[in-house]
């Protein structure tokens, strides 16, 4: 009898927001989409120390922290781990922090919002660029919404 094929190793994701709420509504979103959430942190230090311990596939960033810019995070981590894929998820961002965020390694800015519309399409954006070539499978209805 033939031996299954092993399972493909599922994506990792970290987490930094300094929200329990934020963070537990993003981990079940992204489990949903079949993440497995390695780790999530409130501050810039804890983040950058995780993200670089862990190297999660991808790393969902706040901007604003107790103790500093996630654009200040993503440029640490993108200078060590440049594989880590970076989102910064933000309410409002100056032209000038979205130049700041792009030479630190960002690879899309999302926008808050009430559903996390912007949030999701960024992290189905990554999924896609992801998907292996051929594979037209599309989440279901239910884990591409809010």
């Amino acid at each position: 009898m033939p031996t299954p094929a092993p399972e493909p190793a599922r994506l990792q994701a970290c987490i930094v927001d300094d929200h329990d709420v934020v963070r537990d509504w993003l981990t079940e979103r992204l489990e949903s989409l079949g993440f497995e959430v390695c780790a999530s942190s409130a501050t810039v230090a804890e983040g950058v120390a995780t993200i670089l311990d862990r190297l999660p596939d991808l790393a969902v960033v706040d901007n604003r922290l107790p103790d500093g810019r996630g654009i200040d995070l993503c440029r640490e981590v993108s200078a060590s781990a440049p594989q880590v894929a970076l989102i910064l998820h933000t309410g409002m961002i100056s032209p000038t922090e979205e130049r700041q965020a792009r030479e630190a390694g960002v690879g899309r800015i999302a926008l808050k919002s009430i559903q996390g519309e912007d949030l999701m399409a960024a992290i189905n954006e990554f999924l896609d660029l992801r998907r292996p070539v051929g594979d037209s499978v599309a989440p279901s209805p239910e884990t591409r919404s809010v």
